[in-house]
């Protein structure tokens, strides 16, 4: 079987080598806040490990109790007039181990909504999917998985809610996983409305909670417009995506498991720029 390289943990997002990888981990999901439980989908950040690992690591741990055999995982930096992408056959790497596609999941997705597909020799580097795996790997190493990467826009975010059709007819236990940071602040990223310092910091979480908000209540239209027109979050067709599963799999809301920012994580001097995470489950 052909294997898609962890080309982001090779960069050094997070950690390449096995030991290390799953002892970050461990420490990771040794500080879960419990009490915040989800039973079919998860909104997950995807920053390097050392911003938000720690968040993504909680809010996958949320939905460990549903020990499920295929993840679904939807990520992509895409634009409303994006093809959505995916790779339909091979396995993903991770420093902890191969996790195998469900190659004829994938295929019919890759199908039925025209996706670009890409191999495990032939793929545009994304660490929207790729920084969940070995979380994924180490809650759940027997799990298959599709992923895909989602624009914003509702005939592509209906992945969402045909996958969870699709696993309810076939009688596989299943959860979703979409991935996206909120606002980012500051004049590497163009959009600084408020200017700099602690009244601006304090303007873009208000700015992430629209679509926090809008998510949790399962309004995803409402969500990705927010996203959209006020630059709240970097990839709101795959958050969009896992919340019409969760819908259609039978949530009615879901709850935050925490909020933050990149600027609280690092914790000193005045705030220039920064990235908004959320964790959500459903």
């Amino acid at each position: 079987m052909n294997v898609r390289a962890p080309v982001f943990a090779l960069q050094g997002w997070y950690p390449v080598d096995q030991d290390r990888c799953s002892k970050t981990l461990d420490d990771f999901l040794g500080s879960f806040k419990t009490g915040t439980a989800g039973l079919f989908a998860g909104i997950v950040p995807h920053a390097g490990w050392v911003f938000s690992g720690r968040l993504a690591a909680w809010t996958i741990a949320a939905l460990r109790q549903v020990s499920p055999e295929l993840v679904f995982v939807f990520g992509g930096h895409l634009g409303p007039g994006h093809r959505p992408v995916c790779m339909t056959d091979g396995a993903w790497a991770t420093p902890l181990g191969e996790i195998e596609v469900h190659h004829e999941l994938a295929r019919e997705i890759a199908e039925r909504f025209d996706c670009v597909r890409e191999t495990p020799e032939s793929f545009e580097p994304d660490n929207t999917i790729e920084l969940q795996l070995p979380i994924i790997k180490k809650l759940w190493p027997e799990a298959r998985l599709v992923a895909v990467q989602v624009p914003p826009r509702a005939e592509t975010m209906a992945i969402g809610q045909w996958a969870a059709a699709e696993v309810k007819k076939r009688g596989l236990v299943s959860v979703a996983i979409g991935s996206t940071d909120l606002t980012h602040y500051g004049s590497p990223y163009g959009f600084e409305p408020k200017g700099t310092g602690h009244e601006a910091h304090q303007w873009s979480k208000q700015n992430d909670r629209g679509f926090i908000d809008h998510m949790l209540a399962l309004q995803v239209e409402q969500a990705v417009q927010h996203a959209l027109v006020n630059h709240s979050a970097c990839c709101p067709g795959a958050a969009g995506a896992a919340a019409l599963f969760a819908k259609q799999m039978g949530a009615s809301k879901g709850k935050l498991v925490d909020h933050l920012t990149s600027y609280e994580i690092e914790g000193s001097g005045e705030p220039g720029m920064w990235v908004g995470y959320a964790g959500m489950v459903f």
